[in-house]
C-alpha cells in the first residue's frame, strides 16, 4: 500500500484532491527558516541593542555594539547575547499572539472547538491562516538552526524535543487539514511565552525585583489557564471524545488497526506536548519554591553562567545578613 494512500490519512471516501491544504506548501517553512535567522540577527542588532541601551542594560557605544553583534557577536556567550535572545523571542511571541488573535477572532472554531471537526476535511484556508501557519512553522525551524549558536540552557534536550514535536504536529496537521485545531494550539501556547520572556528581560535589569515577581505571576497564571487547563481539557478532550463522532462516527480511536492511522498520530503529538508541559510545570514549582525562600522569581531554565552569577549573588546576600546579625 502506498504511504500516501488517502485511506491511511483521511476519512473514508475522501481523496487528496478534496483537501484544501496542500502538502507541497510545507516546503515554504524550509525556505523561510534561514531568512528568519538572518532577520532575527538584524532585529537583535538594529532594534534589540538600541532598546537595551534605552533601558539601561548596556552602556557601551551603540553603533559598534550593534555592528559587532550582527557580524559575529551573535555567536558569543555573553550577558548581552542572552538578553537579545530573550528580546527576539519576546518580540516574535508578542507579534504571533496578536496576529493569531486578529486572524482567529471572527472564526467559529475559536469560540467553539467542535467547529474544528464539523464539515472536516473541507475547511477552506484563507490567506491569513496560511501565513499564520507557515510563519509559526518557519519560526520553529529557525529555533533548530539557532540552537547551533544560542546560549545552551539546562533543559536543552527538552526544548529540542518540543521544537521537533511542534514541527511534526504543524506539518502533519497541515497535511490532513487539521489546521483549525493547530491554530488553537498555537494561539493558546504563545501567550505564556510572552510573559516568560518578558519576565526574563525585566529580571536581567537586576533592579526591578517587584516587577519581576509581577511578570512571574502573570506567566504562571497564563501557563495554568492555557497549557494546563484550556489545552488538555478543551483541545485534547475534544480531539479524543468529539472529533471521531463528528467526522466519521464508526471510527474507533482506540483500535490501532482501523484506518485512517494518521489522526492517532495527531493525538500522540498533542499528548507529547502535554507531557512536556507537565515537565516544565515541575520546573515552575521549583521557581515558586525559590521565590518564597529568596523573595525573587528566578529562571530555573538557566545556563551555567547564569547559575554562577546567581550563586555569587546568594553568597553576597548571605554574607551581608551574617554581618548585620554580628553587628
Amino acid at each position: 500500500m502506498d504511504v500516501w494512500d488517502p485511506s491511511l490519512w483521511l476519512p473514508r471516501n475522501i481523496s487528496w484532491d478534496q483537501v484544501p491544504a496542500k502538502t507541497e506548501d510545507l516546503i515554504y517553512p524550509f525556505y523561510f527558516a534561514l531568512p528568519f535567522v538572518f532577520f532575527r540577527i538584524l532585529w537583535e542588532g538594529l532594534v534589540g541593542i538600541p532598546a537595551s541601551h534605552l533601558c539601561g542594560y548596556n552602556s557601551g557605544p551603540l553603533i559598534p555594539n550593534a555592528l559587532q553583534h550582527i557580524f559575529g557577536g551573535f555567536t558569543r556567550n555573553t550577558r548581552q547575547k542572552r538578553i537579545l535572545e530573550c528580546f527576539w523571542r519576546f518580540s516574535f511571541y508578542t507579534f504571533s499572539w496578536i496576529y493569531g488573535l486578529y486572524v482567529l477572532w471572527d472564526k467559529s472554531w475559536f469560540w467553539d472547538v467542535k467547529n474544528c471537526w464539523i464539515d472536516y476535511p473541507f475547511h477552506p484556508i484563507d490567506q491569513s491562516i496560511w501565513w499564520y501557519y507557515m510563519l509559526e512553522t518557519s519560526f520553529y525551524y529557525s529555533l533548530l538552526l539557532g540552537a547551533f549558536f544560542d546560549v545552551r540552557r539546562s533543559d536543552f534536550w527538552e526544548l529540542m524535543t518540543h521544537h521537533f514535536v511542534t514541527i511534526g504536529l504543524l506539518s502533519v496537521s497541515w497535511t490532513i487539514n487539521f489546521v483549525r485545531v493547530g491554530t488553537l494550539v498555537l494561539v493558546s501556547h504563545d501567550v505564556s511565552d510572552i510573559f516568560l520572556e518578558g519576565g526574563k528581560l525585566v529580571r536581567y535589569s537586576g533592579v526591578h525585583k517587584t516587577l519581576t515577581n509581577i511578570c512571574f505571576v502573570f506567566f504562571m497564571s497564563s501557563w495554568i489557564l492555557t497549557r494546563l487547563t484550556y489545552y488538555p481539557f478543551v483541545v485534547i478532550r475534544s480531539a479524543i471524545f468529539e472529533a471521531a463522532n463528528l467526522i466519521q462516527p464508526d471510527y474507533e480511536l482506540y483500535n490501532p488497526f482501523q484506518v485512517p492511522y494518521v489522526p492517532r498520530l495527531i493525538i500522540l503529538l498533542l499528548a507529547a506536548l502535554l507531557v512536556l508541559h507537565i515537565f516544565w510545570t515541575v520546573i515552575i514549582g521549583r521557581i515558586v519554591a525559590r521565590t518564597i525562600t529568596e523573595g525573587e522569581a528566578a529562571d530555573v531554565r538557566s545556563d551555567d553562567e547564569d547559575e554562577e552569577e546567581e550563586q555569587k549573588v546568594r553568597q553576597l546576600r548571605a554574607a551581608k545578613t551574617r554581618t548585620r546579625k554580628a553587628d
